[in-house]
Parts: C-alpha cells; sequence; structure tokens
C-alpha cells in the first residue's frame, strides 16, 4: 500500500467517525479514570465505552464538549455513589480542555488524595469535590497551579493538617469562591492574606485558630464569609464587620469577645444572615443595626450580651425572619416596636433578664409570627388577649416568669398552636375552653401556677395531644374518662392538686401512654388493671419530637412523688435553684436532653406514680406485663392484698416503693433477681426478707412498721434469744455494798487514766506548737499563693486549712508516693497554675504534676461541695485505691486538706481518645482502634463483674479513655459519680447521670444508673472509634445524634458510609468484615431495650472473637473480662 492510499484509509476511518485524535485522547484518559472506580452502583458509567463508533466522549453520561472540536470541557458526576479507593484523578491530566469538574455528593466511598488535586488540567476553572472522601493535606499551591480557577468547594471531606498561609493570595488572580468547610483543617488564619477577587470564603467547621484576619477587609466584593465552628479567639475587626457588600456573616460557635462593632450598621445595605451566636461576645446590641433594612436572620444567641434591645433596631428591620437572642443577659422590656416585624416568624429570647409587660399588641394584623419563646425571663403583668392576633402561632412558651391573672380565652382563635408552654407562672383562672378550638396542639403544660377548676372537657377535641402537665395548681374535680381518646398521648401529669374520684379505666386507651403522674390528689376506687396491659400495637413516630426534656427527681420527704418532667428548651440548670416551689423541694439531680423520635416504641407504661392519694384495693397482677417499667411509686395509700410475684419480671424497674399502705403476706421470691430501689415500710407484710440477691443490702428503714418482717437487714428470723443477767458483760453482783465498793473502784481507775491522758496531750501540744512556729512563715506565704485568684488557673477554698500544716501526707496506694505531702504538690504544679492544668471536666480540674525525680502524676482537684460526708469521701477513696487493672487508670492517694480535696492518679502520656480521635492528634489505624476498644472494654467489665461491690461508672465517654505511653486504653474517672452523690448533700443541681450523647434514652425517664446503661455509654465510643465522628454535631446529625444517624444510615443499607473514610482507604477484605461485626456489636450495645444489649463480658468476648488470633503483644486471658 502506497502512502497516498493509506492517508485515504485513515481518513476515511476518522470521517466515519465522530471524533479526532485528541478527543480520543480524551476517551482514553477518561476510561482510565473509570478503571479506577470501584463500584458504579448506578450505572452512570456504562455508557462509557472505548467504541470508535458511537460518537466519542461527548455522548457519555456527565461529559460535555462545549466547542466543535469534540473536546471535553466538562465533567459532571456528582451525586453518582461512585466508590473507589483512590479515584485516579491523575488520569484527567491528559483532557487538558477540561475546565469544569464536578464529583461532589458522591460520599466517602469515593476516595482520592488531595495530593493529586496538582494532576487536574491547567484549564481548569471550577472544581467541585463537596461530600466526598477527599483526605490529606491541601498543597498550598494549589490555586496558583491553576491561575484560571474561579470556584473550589472542597466542603465535607477528610482534609488534614495546616491550612496554608499563601494559599489565597495574590498567587490566584481568578478565584472568587473558596468553600472547604467541614473538614480537619487547622492553623492559624490571623496572618492570612486573600487574593481580593474573592466573593465566598467558607472556612466553616474546622479547627482554626487565631484572630479573625485583618486582610480580609481589602476583599472588597466579598459577600459571604463563613469562619463559624472554629476555635478564633479576639474580638471581631471593625474593619472587617464593615465590608460593604457583605450578604452572609457567620461566626458564630468560636471562642471570639469584645462587642459587636458599630461599624457593622455603617455599610450593611445587603446584609441579610449576622450570626454571632455561642461566642463569648459582651456589651448591648449595637442600634447602627437599626441600618441593616435588609437583614433576615440575627443570631446573636448564647453570650454575654447586656443592655436593652434597641427599639429602634426592631422598629426598622422589616425583613427580619428570625430574631435569636437567648442565653444573654439582655434587660429592659420587649420594644413595642417589635410590631414592626411584620416578617418575623421566630423570636426566641429565652434566657435572659427582660422584665416589664408584654406589648398588648404584638403583632399587627397579618403578622408572620410562628415561635415566641421567652421563657427564663422577668416578665411581669397578664398576657394580654392581643396575642391572639399573631394569627399563625404555633410555639408560645412563657415558661418560668412572673406573669398573673387568666389565660385569655382568645388564645383558641390560634388555630395552628401546637405547643402552649408557661409552667412556673403566678397564672389564675380557669383553664380557657376555647382552647378545645385548637385542634393542632400537642403540648400544654401549665404545671406550677394558681390554675383552679376543671379540666374543660372541650380540650378532648385537641386529638393529638402528646404531652399533657398541670401539675401543682389547684385542680378540681374528676380525671375525665375523655382522656381515652387521645391516643398520642404520651405524658400525662396532674399531680399536687386536689382531683377526686376514681382512676378512669379509659386510660388504658391510651396507646402511647408511656408517664402517668396523679400522685397527691383524692384519687380513690381501686388501680384500673388495663393500665398494665400492652398499650399500643404499632408505635407512633415523632411523638415529643423537637421538646427538651428534664427530670427532677425529688430527694428525702420534702416533696411528694418521685419528681417532675419539664419542657426544658431554653432554660439555664441554674435557674431551678431560684423556683421558690422547687428549691424547697430537697432535689438533687437534674437529667435533661432532646426527646427520641419514637418515643413510644416500648408501648407500655415506663413511669406510674400514684402515690399519695386514697386508692383501695389490691396491685394489679398485669403491673407485671409492663415490661419497662422503670418508677413505680404507689406509697401512702390503702391498698391491700399481697404484693404481686409478676412483679419481679420488671428487669428495668428502678423504683418500687408501697410504703405506708396496708399490703399483707411476703416479699416476692422474684424480687431477688431484680436490682432497684424498694421501699416495703410501714405495712403488714411478713415471713423472711429474700437472702438472694440485694434485698438483704437494702437500709433497714425501706422495711421497718412490718411486725413480721425478719432477716437481713432486719432481725434474724426464728425466736428471739430471752436476755439473762448473766448473759450481759456489764451485769453487777447484788447488793449495796458490791455497788459501792465497784463504784470505787472505777474512780479510782479514771483518775489514773484522765492524768495520763493530760500527761500525754500536754507532751504532744508543746511539741505540735513549737514546730507549727517553725514552718508558720512559709505555710502562710504558700496559703496566701493558693488563694490568690490572679495567680492560680483555680479558686480554692482551703477554710480551717489555714490552721492545718501544709506539709499534711498524701494518703497513698503505692510505695513510691509515701511521702508524698501537699506542699509537694504545690510545688508540683507551680502553685496549681494554669500553665500545669490539662483539663477540666465534670467532676473537677486535672493538673500535671511533674515531682522531684522527675516522675509525672496526674492531680484531680475534685468540685467543691458541702462536705457533709467526710467518712464516706475516705471510705470510696480506700475502696478505689484497691482497685487495679491494666485497662483502668489507677488511683495513687488523695489528699484532704480544708475543703479541698485532690486525688492523684497515674499520669497517661498520651491523652484522651477524644484528643486523638476528633483533634486528630494521634494517628489511629484499625487495628490501633480495635486495641482501644478491646481494652475499654476490659476495663469496663473488671469494674461491673471482678469489683467487690460492683462499679456502675456513670459517665462513660471518650475523654474517660485515657491512653498510656504503649497506646495501651485506660478507663478514668470510675467511681467519681458515686462518689461525688455521696458527697454532694447540699441543694443542688447536677447531671450524674453522664454527658449528652453518651446517655442511654431510660436514663431521661428514670434517675437510675444500671451497668446496662454504662454498656451503651461504651456502644458511643465504639461508634465514635468507628465513624471518627462526634456523638453530638447538630450540622451532621440534625435533631438526632450519633447513635441516630448510625441507626438510619444501617436501616437504609447504606451502614457502610458510617465509616471513618480514612479506615476506608486502607481497608482490605478481611478488615472490612471486622468493621462489619464491630458495627453490629456496637448497635447492640445502643439497643434501645437496656434488656436486649449483652453484658460486658459478652462484649469483651465478641471483641476477642474479632482476630482470628490475639495480637502477639497480648496474653491469654487471665479472667473473662481479659
Amino acid at each position: 500500500m502506497d502512502m497516498l492510499n493509506f492517508v485515504l484509509l485513515v481518513s476515511s476511518i476518522y470521517a466515519s467517525s465522530s471524533f479526532t485524535p485528541v478527543a480520543a485522547t480524551d476517551a482514553d484518559a477518561l476510561l482510565r479514570f473509570k478503571s479506577s472506580i470501584q463500584k458504579d452502583p448506578g450505572g452512570v458509567l456504562s455508557s462509557w465505552q472505548p467504541s470508535g463508533s458511537d460518537g466519542g466522549p461527548c455522548t457519555w453520561h456527565g461529559v460535555a464538549c462545549d466547542g466543535g472540536d469534540g473536546r471535553v470541557t466538562r465533567l459532571d458526576l456528582a451525586g453518582s455513589g461512585l466508590v473507589a479507593a483512590r479515584a485516579s484523578l491523575a488520569a484527567l491530566s491528559a483532557v487538558d480542555t477540561l475546565q469544569h469538574l464536578n464529583l461532589s455528593g458522591n460520599g466517602a466511598a469515593l476516595r482520592a488524595d488531595a495530593a493529586d488535586l496538582l494532576s487536574l488540567p491547567p484549564a481548569l476553572r471550577t472544581l467541585d469535590f463537596a461530600y466526598g472522601g477527599l483526605g490529606g493535606s491541601l498543597p498550598g499551591d494549589l490555586l496558583t497551579r491553576y491561575p484560571n480557577l474561579t470556584a473550589v468547594s472542597l466542603a465535607r471531606n477528610n482534609l488534614t493538617g495546616v491550612l496554608p498561609e499563601s494559599l489565597l493570595a495574590g498567587g490566584a488572580p481568578s478565584i472568587q469562591s473558596f468553600d472547604v468547610s467541614g473538614n480537619n483543617l487547622s492553623g492559624d488564619v490571623s496572618r492570612m492574606s486573600f487574593a481580593d477577587t474573592l466573593t465566598l470564603l467558607d472556612l466553616s467547621e474546622n479547627r482554626l485558630g487565631g484572630a479573625i484576619p485583618p486582610a480580609l477587609s481589602r476583599c472588597s466584593g466579598l459577600t459571604t464569609l463563613n469562619l463559624s465552628y472554629n476555635g478564633l479567639t479576639g474580638p471581631i475587626p471593625e474593619s472587617v464587620a464593615g465590608i460593604a457588600g457583605l450578604e452572609v456573616f457567620d461566626v458564630s460557635s468560636n471562642h471570639l469577645s469584645g462587642p459587636i462593632p458599630d461599624s457593622i450598621g455603617n455599610s450593611c445595605a445587603s446584609l441579610t444572615i449576622l450570626k454571632v451566636s455561642s461566642n463569648n461576645i459582651t456589651g448591648p446590641i449595637p442600634e447602627s443595626l437599626s441600618a441593616c433594612h435588609a437583614l433576615w436572620l440575627l443570631d446573636a444567641a448564647d453570650n454575654k450580651l447586656t443592655g436593652a434591645i434597641p427599639a429602634a433596631v426592631l422598629g426598622n428591620l422589616t425583613s427580619l425572619d428570625s430574631l435569636l437572642l437567648s442565653n444573654n443577659f439582655i434587660s429592659g422590656s420587649l420594644p413595642s416596636t417589635i410590631t414592626s416585624c411584620t416578617n418575623l416568624r421566630v423570636a426566641d429570647l429565652s434566657s435572659n433578664k427582660i422584665s416589664g409587660v408584654l406589648p398588648a399588641e404584638l403583632c399587627s394584623p397579618g403578622a408572620a409570627l410562628e415561635e415566641l419563646r421567652m421563657p427564663d425571663n422577668m416578665v411581669t403583668g397578664t398576657i394580654s388577649p392581643g396575642l391572639a392576633n399573631c394569627s399563625r402561632l404555633r410555639v408560645i412558651d412563657f415558661s418560668i416568669n412572673y406573669l398573673r391573672g387568666p389565660i385569655p380565652p382568645e388564645l383558641g382563635q390560634l388555630r395552628g398552636l401546637e405547643k402552649l408552654v408557661m409552667w412556673f407562672n403566678g397564672l389564675e383562672g380557669r383553664i380557657p375552653a376555647e382552647l378545645g378550638q385548637c385542634r393542632g396542639l400537642r403540648t400544654l403544660i401549665l404545671n406550677n401556677n394558681f390554675i383552679g377548676g376543671d379540666i374543660p372537657v372541650e380540650l378532648f377535641n385537641c386529638t393529638g395531644l402528646e404531652w399533657v402537665s398541670l401539675t401543682s395548681n389547684r385542680i378540681t374535680g374528676t380525671i375525665r374518662p375523655e382522656f381515652g381518646r387521645l391516643t398520642r398521648l404520651a405524658v400525662l401529669q396532674l399531680a399536687n392538686n386536689s382531683l377526686e374520684g376514681v382512676i378512669p379505666k379509659e386510660l388504658g386507651n391510651c396507646s402511647s401512654l408511656m408517664w402517668l403522674d396523679l400522685n397527691s390528689n383524692r384519687l380513690t376506687g381501686e388501680i384500673p388493671r388495663r393500665l398494665g396491659r400492652q398499650l399500643g400495637s404499632t408505635p407512633l413516630s415523632g411523638i415529643l419530637s423537637g421538646n427538651t426534656l428534664a427530670f427532677v427527681r425529688n430527694v428525702g420527704n420534702s416533696c411528694k412523688g418521685v419528681g417532675g418532667l419539664l419542657e426544658f428548651a431554653g432554660i439555664r440548670p441554674e435557674r431551678l435553684l431560684q423556683v421558690p416551689t422547687l428549691k424547697s423541694c430537697d432535689f438533687t439531680r437534674l437529667y435533661s436532653g432532646a426527646a427520641v423520635s419514637g418515643w413510644t416504641r416500648y408501648q407500655t407504661l415506663e413511669y406510674l406514680d400514684l402515690s399519695y392519694n386514697a386508692l383501695t384495693g389490691d396491685i394489679p397482677e398485669e403491673f407485671g406485663d409492663m415490661v419497662v417499667l422503670q418508677v413505680l411509686d404507689l406509697a401512702r395509700n390503702n391498698l391491700t392484698g399481697e404484693i404481686p410475684a409478676s412483679l419481679g419480671r420488671l428487669h428495668n424497674l428502678g423504683v418500687f416503693d408501697v410504703s405506708h399502705n396496708a399490703l399483707s403476706g411476703g416479699i416476692p421470691d422474684s424480687f431477688s433477681n431484680l436490682s432497684f430501689l424498694i421501699d416495703v415500710s410501714d405495712n403488714n407484710l411478713s415471713g423472711e426478707i429474700p437472702q438472694r440477691g440485694q434485698l438483704s443490702t437494702l437500709p433497714a428503714s425501706q422495711y421497718t412498721g412490718n411486725p413480721g418482717l425478719c432477716g437481713m437487714p432486719l432481725l434474724p428470723c426464728g425466736p428471739t434469744p430471752r436476755a439473762t443477767a448473766s448473759s450481759s458483760v456489764l451485769a453487777e453482783p447484788d447488793g449495796d455494798g458490791s455497788r459501792s465498793g465497784r463504784r470505787a473502784l472505777w474512780s479510782v481507775i479514771l483518775a489514773v487514766l484522765v492524768a495520763g491522758v493530760v500527761a500525754c496531750g500536754l507532751a504532744v501540744a508543746c511539741f505540735v506548737v513549737a514546730r507549727a512556729r517553725r514552718k508558720e512563715a512559709r505555710e502562710a506565704r504558700m496559703l496566701s499563693s493558693l488563694q490568690d485568684g490572679t495567680r492560680t488557673a483555680t479558686i480554692w477554698k482551703l477554710g480551717k486549712a489555714e490552721k492545718e500544716a501544709l506539709s499534711i501526707n498524701v494518703a497513698t496506694f503505692q510505695r513510691q508516693l509515701r511521702r508524698l505531702t501537699f506542699t509537694q504538690l504545690i510545688e508540683a504544679t507551680n502553685g496549681f497554675s494554669a500553665g500545669s492544668l490539662v483539663g477540666s471536666g465534670g467532676f473537677g480540674e486535672v493538673f500535671k504534676a511533674t515531682l522531684k525525680d522527675g516522675s509525672c502524676v496526674a492531680i484531680k482537684k475534685l468540685i467543691h461541695l458541702s462536705y457533709q460526708g467526710d467518712r464516706e469521701f475516705t471510705a470510696e477513696m480506700e475502696t478505689l485505691g484497691k482497685i487495679k487493672h491494666r485497662n483502668l487508670v489507677p488511683l495513687l492517694g488523695y489528699c484532704k486538706i480544708g475543703e479541698e480535696r485532690l486525688l492523684v492518679y497515674e499520669y497517661m502520656s498520651n491523652g484522651s481518645l477524644e484528643d486523638g480521635l476528633h483533634g486528630r492528634a494521634l494517628r489511629l489505624p484499625w487495628d490501633r482502634r480495635k486495641r482501644v476498644a478491646r481494652g475499654a472494654a476490659r476495663g469496663l467489665c473488671f469494674l461491673h463483674h471482678n469489683c467487690i461491690p460492683h462499679i456502675i461508672h456513670r459517665d462513660m465517654k471518650s475523654s474517660n479513655v485515657l491512653l498510656d505511653g504503649d497506646m495501651e486504653a485506660r478507663v478514668a474517672d470510675f467511681g467519681m459519680a458515686r462518689l461525688i452523690s455521696a458527697l454532694d448533700t447540699h441543694l443542688s443541681v447536677s447531671t450524674l447521670a453522664g454527658t449528652p450523647g453518651y446517655v442511654p434514652p431510660e436514663y431521661y425517664q428514670s434517675f437510675r444508673c444500671t451497668a446496662k446503661g454504662d454498656v451503651y455509654s461504651l456502644g458511643v465510643v465504639f461508634l465514635e472509634l468507628l465513624t471518627g465522628r462526634r456523638p453530638t454535631d447538630k450540622e451532621d446529625f440534625g435533631d438526632t445524634n450519633l447513635v441516630g444517624w448510625v441507626k438510619m444510615k444501617v436501616r437504609e443499607g447504606a451502614g457502610k458510609e458510617v465509616v471513618d473514610p480514612e479506615l476506608v482507604v486502607a481497608a482490605g477484605d478481611g478488615e472490612e468484615r471486622e468493621m462489619a461485626r464491630f458495627l453490629e456489636l456496637s448497635l447492640q450495645c445502643v439497643d434501645d431495650f437496656p434488656s436486649k444489649r449483652p453484658n460486658m463480658l459478652q462484649v469483651v468476648a465478641t471483641l476477642r472473637e474479632l482476630d482470628d488470633a490475639p495480637p502477639p503483644h497480648e496474653q491469654a486471658p487471665a479472667s473473662a473480662c481479659d
């Protein structure tokens, strides 16, 4: 074939094809990229075929060719669900005409390395890899490599390392939009430079520090600035706040201080969103904000703002949709100019110091207001009938104020009203029958007022009611049988009123009822047996969703009943101490958290308090079917008959009180298998207290008033031995002579003993005084330094310690510390200075102490309590000091001086799992995470099963899993919750039931901490290890949490998506199987049913089975917990 024929042949081939040789190069490059994709569940790449007659790559899915030469200019595979261990971005370098690349929304399964971003074609104009699996460090020359880049979005990936200071400087001449939000980038941004072409900058949700960069003020075209959820400090610069064209300014959730700059109002004509919430912002709300006529969202919640709300601000912000100022110190009255905000939809002014009366005309006709939240303020006066003009209101919350007078009947005109919450005010009158016109009403909470009269029958037209609380009012009449029509009713609290009559059997029709509290009324008759049956056939989802719940437990006898459930949204816990009626109750526990969706999945009562009534008859046998019942209080009634043995099936029961009744028979032997607080005192019970289980270990006071009861802790069963004279060691012989001789002998002995004691006492006193004088000056200086708040990281309460020797020894459990003194602890921590402070938590602050021999210990300074339990403290310390296990942080010693309590622990050099995992301070591959999980499980297992008495941790979380020098996990703070609970005898509000995100759902419905609760918390730690995510994150999980998010993903069949991308990148088939089994175990641990969770022995055994063989460094287990 001659050359001419060859050329003609080639020409004919390309003539019959629709793409050129360079287009074929594009196709080859795209096919190489496709070959790196492991899974294509949607089949979006099925059209990518190496064929020469199908029109070429321009016809492939997601590919576009904007020119006439068949060259690829755009690749868009967003949201395709692609999976790759490492997508070959380098393959795309050959597509040198590619200008727009969009691989966003594929999730963490589409993994790539940030370094490969430098291999993309130089013509690139837009790059979008948001919501993907991009890992590694961001290249500092990314933007200089692509001078035509205008928009970069790498949000929601796993980028790590330091954000390069020069990344956005002048070397990026075209960049307009840059978004790296939702990564793990760190570094000091205060010295960063920025291209003046920027219009959008989003660095939110990273770990950035430093001040807000002043250089941003040069970005005159900036419209969106989001620096939220970082660790930024310092004030908001006047120059940045005054950028003229700014539309979105978000610096929320940082550590910023100082005021909101006045300059923000000088050039805010375009500003629509202003978020400075969750900082330490001080000062007043600037009046200059009144110039921001376009403002749609003003969020300054959770700061330290003071002063009144400027009337001019509300009068001019006619576009305002949401006004969020909760949790500040704003004072003054609510300006009447709020009526000008006709578009205002949400007004949240919770937890401030707003006073005065509410404006009579809060809304003008046609106003958009839907939520009015003002709990925890100082509002006075009456509720104006004009509130009904806010015709779109869905939520009204005026809890904990000083409102008086009646509830206006006009509120019945609010046909869209869903929540009416006004607990603890001075409201009077009756419940308006007109509220029955609010057919969508879900929550009615009016407890702790002076409301009287009966419950209007019209109220039961609101068939969607889920929470009705009228506790502590003056309600009379009967409990209406119409309550049975409320199939979604979950919480009914009518305690402490003057209700009479019987408990209607129709309550058994409330198929969602979980919480029933009728204590302290005048109820008579028998307990309906229908209350004990299975209530619902199918669970109703979403009940109580959106509510923030708090359970206040009563302790002692100053208030009747077990406690009360409160709607607690927007209320500071410490405010409860200022509520007179609650303050008079000796309550010491507050448990709060968001309501879980699907509240009624258990479908039986969980809380039942019928105490302090005049009920008769027996305890229904059917109560044994309420398998999730946690509180059963029937005390102070006239109940008769025997305690049903069926109650022994209630394995979740935490409180059982039937005291002060007329019950007979014995305590069922089935109770031996349970572990709960029991009080059967003051009845007619007889027989022996079951000696198996924990019943014999309870205080005798729980059984007194039952003459026929015997056995531990009461007197032994059987005949009581008759006391005789000869049986007494102190018996004296008869006769007056013998008595007087005995008295003379005792007088001589007593005189000798007193003389000896006085002589010894004088000698000791002289020695002590002499020694004290020599040390007096040094002690005074040391005490002065400790109590100088300007030099220490904490405030000390030494009390009478000023008269004690600071050389008091530390009580120790290790020989190497036997000579450690309090003075040495002071020296080792530089006077407990801020430089020695390494952490703080719910139980106190932790200091690192370097001893003279160079060794390190950790010193925990406990929170201040009213130490009425000195002996309890010593006893707890002696118990905890004996607990030794390789996966527990050992207590080395303790020290008491004045009001201070110090605990000395072994120092853990690698910090906490929380810091290592979420702060990315440590490299934690899968094998290391498995080892941490095993270690934490072994430590907790030892506490549950090997300690006598068994120890429940109560606050298991990743910050309480410490890592020693060998990266071995050690469980910390075990026994602390029990110790604080034993010592905290003063009136306080504590959260000893755990940390949000780790608290099992049953703790929000009962105050009883259990071993299965610990298992749940450990399951959350396991999920942290597997997902790399924190247990609570509003941005990631919305109204749910890590547990809810993982369960949702698993239900959707997307369980693999929950795994930390850092783990997935390096995982082989064997490790993926281990992760799947680990996820299964974690979900078992966080099961909603405590009875379905494994115990710690089973958890440890399952973790041991994860590996075909144990790691070589681990020895064979010495016990089931090893």
